[in-house]
C-alpha cells in the first residue's frame, strides 16, 4: 500500500465518531479489497468512553465489509459505486468512495437514520482523499446543522442502495455576511482563485464571483454565485436588495476581533427577516493569528448552536478550512435533494 499519513487519518476518525455521535457503531477507511487500513469504534454506551479496537472488532468490522465490497463491484463493472448504502438485520451502513485507493464506510446502529449522517460522511470521505493525494488536509469534521429531514433513506434488509441527487446540478446565490475587514473577500478569493493578498480594498456594495463545488460521488454539483457584501454600515441601506433571492449565506467574524463576533446575531436577525429559509453557517475566520485571538473557539460553537446553525473556523491567509467551508454549504443544500436507488 502506499505510504499515507495514518495519524492524519486516525485524527480524523476520531472527530467524525464526535460529531456523529453515539448511533456510529463503527468508522472503516478500507482498500478495494475490503483490507481495513484505519478504523475506530463507536463510543461505549455511557456515552463517554471510546470503544477500543482491538484484532476481534477489526476482524468484525473487515467481515461485515468485505462481503458487501464484493458485491458492489459485482454490480458496478467499472468499480466506481460514488455512495451508497447496505442494510443488514444489526446494522446500516454507508460506503462513500475515498478517491481511487479507499472506500470509506460507516456502520451505524440498525435504528438509526442514514440522512442525517450522509453528508458527514460524505465530506469525510473527501478528506481521506486529499489525505491518500498527500494534500494538505484538516482532519477536522465541522458541525453540521442537526435538522429533521422531511425524508430519510428508507430500510433495505440485504440491498444495495446507491445514493444520487435528484438532478445534476443546481445554481444556488450564496451571500457572506458580516462587519467590515472580517475577512469576506479574502475567503471568497481563497476559494474561488486559491490566492490570498494582503492589501484588499474595501468591497464596495458588493462584488459577484462564480465558483463550482462538483461532487464525483454524487454524480452533482453546485454552482455558487457569489455575492460578498460591503459590511461597513453606510452601504446597510442598499444591502436587503443584494441579500433578498439568496439560498445560502456565510456569516463571517474575525476571531481577533471580539465586536465582529458580538454583531453577528444583528447579521443573522436581519439576513433571515429578508429571506426566512435561507441556509447559512457561521465562520469565524483569522485562525492564523491565534495570538491575537480574542474569540475563544467554544463561544463560536455555543452561538452557532443558539442559531442552529453549522460552525467552522477559518484562515483565508493559509487556506485552512475555506474549501472546506464552502463545501459544507453545499452539502446542507443537496442532502434535502437525496434520493436512493436499489440496485
Amino acid at each position: 500500500m502506499m505510504s499515507v499519513d495514518r495519524k492524519k487519518l486516525l485524527a480524523l476518525l476520531k472527530w467524525y465518531r464526535q460529531e456523529v455521535g453515539k448511533e456510529l457503531t463503527g468508522a472503516v477507511i478500507v482498500n478495494r479489497e475490503g483490507l481495513v487500513i484505519e478504523a475506530v469504534a463507536g463510543f461505549s454506551e455511557d456515552k463517554k468512553l471510546e470503544k477500543s479496537i482491538d484484532e476481534e472488532i477489526v476482524g468484525g468490522i473487515s467481515s461485515l465489509v468485505e462481503p458487501v465490497l464484493n458485491r458492489i463491484t459485482k454490480e458496478f463493472s467499472s468499480g466506481s459505486f460514488g455512495t451508497g448504502t447496505f442494510d443488514t438485520e444489526d446494522y446500516r451502513l454507508i460506503f462513500c468512495e475515498a478517491g481511487p485507493d479507499a472506500i470509506f464506510v460507516t456502520i451505524l446502529d440498525a435504528i438509526a437514520m442514514i440522512d442525517p449522517v450522509f453528508p458527514y460522511a460524505y465530506l469525510a470521505a473527501e478528506k481521506i482523499a486529499r489525505i491518500f493525494d498527500g494534500r494538505s488536509v484538516s482532519p477536522v469534521i465541522p458541525s453540521l446543522t442537526k435538522e429533521k429531514s422531511t425524508k430519510d433513506i428508507e430500510r433495505k434488509i440485504d440491498k444495495i442502495q446507491q445514493i444520487k441527487i435528484e438532478a445534476g446540478e443546481y445554481a444556488y446565490k450564496l451571500i457572506l455576511g458580516g462587519d467590515g475587514s472580517v475577512g469576506k473577500t479574502s475567503m471568497v478569493h481563497r476559494f474561488v482563485e486559491n490566492e490570498f493578498e494582503t492589501d484588499y480594498k474595501a468591497t464596495i456594495g458588493t462584488s459577484i464571483m462564480k465558483k463550482e463545488c462538483d461532487f464525483e460521488g454524487l454524480k452533482s454539483k453546485v454552482r455558487w454565485i457569489i455575492w460578498d457584501l460591503a459590511g461597513q454600515a453606510q452601504f446597510k441601506r442598499v444591502r436587503n436588495s443584494y441579500v433578498a433571492n439568496a439560498e445560502a449565506g456565510i456569516l463571517v467574524f474575525d476571531v481577533t476581533r471580539r465586536e465582529t463576533f458580538e454583531n453577528i446575531k444583528k447579521w443573522y436577525v436581519d439576513t433571515i427577516q429578508i429571506v426566512k429559509n435561507i441556509t447559512l453557517i457561521l465562520v469565524g475566520n483569522k485562525i492564523d493569528l491565534e495570538d491575537k485571538r480574542e474569540v475563544k473557539s467554544i463561544e463560536g460553537e455555543e452561538l452557532a448552536k443558539k442559531f442552529g446553525l453549522a460552525y467552522v473556523e477559518t484562515s483565508a491567509k493559509t487556506g485552512e478550512n475555506i474549501e472546506d467551508a464552502f463545501r459544507m454549504l453545499a452539502l446542507q443544500i443537496v442532502k434535502k435533494f437525496v434520493l436512493t436507488e436499489e440496485v
